[in-house]
């Protein structure tokens, strides 16, 4: 124990706080002090190579930051130190996002957090990776719209770092991603305008990549993405809130699409394309949606897929009077509305690949009359995904859900296969119990 006590305070000491005016190429930059909002980088974690990055960082309004002297200049031969929780979050987002830490580490996009004393499998590492993506991106769109609040500009370095990062794992590992944000969604009992906006950007990263889109289009579509809620910062936060709770002031609420326009086009770094999937993120093929005469054949590609992954997101998340919607009713609302002319079926079928026929997290009725909720996608039958069954075919429940493979799972009997999908009125479910590790 001394010992171990003799390595922490030695590792502590290669941290230190310095003033941004102190910085100079070379420094490994820990954290910064200061709002996230003013950080022109979205990953702190890094070393600063090059003046040009100490000069953003002196200009951003940051007044102090905090470096290891031991991967900087001055490198001193003890090892990493283990940090405080913020930083060693934003190192794990290093990782996610593959940037190079010094100068002969580069470390996997598909690598979980820094060496931990429990062995893991790589899935787990891939998928704790993958969540902590997730939260840096809320953190850095919370940071960018509440300076919006008291009048800053939006950090689009920030918000870009966010997409790339976002649109490199989603290339990498589609499924994995998908999966791992319909299973937060049950986690999610109060879901934050920022979680809404990184949602509907993975969404549409995820759409956009199923339909052929290339890298630089689906960054695109990634940042409209987590911009396009942005003038909702414009409005009383009293009936924004209540938008979030299933109750909402129409009219005013709709401002919110021309609001975020003005304020994207203050800034120049915005591309007019950017600017234009916001504001046409409510409007649809047919013609409906707001502002009025946005939508019909004008309508965009990445417009109208914005649109698409926004409507979706809502309706599983505030849905309407009576709650909001299982991912696999939501889909089909979608898909039945794309056929009377709303949406583009193109666009619902993509959709339809990625998330799956029967969702993760779908409840449903199997072909025996068991219950069963998916936990997983089958990498290459679609109909057949993983379940667990938490009630048997003579109606009574199973104390400990029973796992099966549709597609080869044969203890329940010959041939099994998912009979309907379960509206929630028909079952009583905690389902986040369903994916507990």
């Amino acid at each position: 124990m001394a010992s171990q006590s003799g390595l922490t305070s030695a590792s502590q000491s290669t941290l230190q706080r310095i003033s941004t005016s102190q910085l100079r190429p070379g420094m490994f930059l820990v954290r910064v002090l200061d709002s996230w909002w003013k950080s022109p980088f979205f990953v702190h974690r890094r070393l600063l190579n090059t003046s040009s990055e100490v000069e953003q960082l002196m200009h951003s309004g940051i007044r102090e930051v905090e470096i290891d002297t031991a991967l900087g200049v001055n490198v001193a031969p003890e090892a990493e130190s283990k940090d405080d929780e913020a930083s060693s979050l934003v190192d794990d987002i290093s990782i996610v996002s593959g940037h190079q830490v010094n100068s002969h580490t580069v470390l996997s996009p598909d690598i979980g957090s820094s060496p931990d004393p429990t062995p893991c499998s790589e899935e787990s590492k891939s998928r704790e990776a993958v969540v902590l993506l997730r939260e840096a991106a809320v953190a850095a769109v919370e940071g960018a719209f509440e300076g919006v609040k008291t009048g800053h500009l939006i950090s689009e370095p920030a918000l870009r770092g966010a997409a790339q990062a976002l649109v490199q794992k989603s290339l990498s590992a589609p499924a994995l991603v998908a999966e791992i944000l319909l299973i937060d969604a049950l986690k999610q009992c109060d879901k934050s305008l920022y979680t809404h906006v990184v949602d509907t950007a993975v969404y549409a990263i995820l759409v956009g990549l199923q339909l052929g889109w290339d890298e630089a289009q689906l960054e695109r579509v990634g940042i409209a993405g987590l911009l396009h809620d942005v003038g909702y910062m414009r409005l009383p936060q009293n009936v924004v809130k209540a938008h979030w709770e299933g109750r909402s002031d129409a009219v005013l609420l709709q401002k919110h699409v021309v609001m975020g326009e003005t304020l994207i086009k203050r800034q120049a770094q915005f591309s007019d394309d950017i600017v234009r999937m916001v504001r046409e993120h409510h409007a649809y093929q047919d013609g409906s949606g707001y502002p009025e005469g946005q939508g019909g054949a004008l309508l965009s590609d990445s417009g109208q897929l914005l649109g698409i992954v926004d409507y979706f997101d809502e309706l599983t998340t505030v849905g309407g009077p009576s709650g909001a919607l299982p991912v696999a009713i939501a889909i089909r609302r979608l898909y039945q509305e794309a056929k009377k002319g709303k949406f583009a079926t193109a666009y619902i079928e993509a959709m339809i690949r990625i998330l799956g026929v029967f969702p993760v997290g779908t409840v449903v009725q199997l072909s025996t009359g068991a219950q069963a909720v998916v936990v997983k996608q089958h990498s290459t039958i679609r109909l057949s995904p993983h379940v667990k069954v938490f009630r048997g075919a003579d109606g009574k429940l199973i104390a400990d859900p029973q796992a099966c493979d549709l597609s080869q799972d044969t203890s329940l009997g010959h041939d099994i296969s998912i009979a309907k999908v379960l509206e929630p009125t028909e079952y009583t479910l905690n389902l986040e119990d369903f994916f507990q590790s």
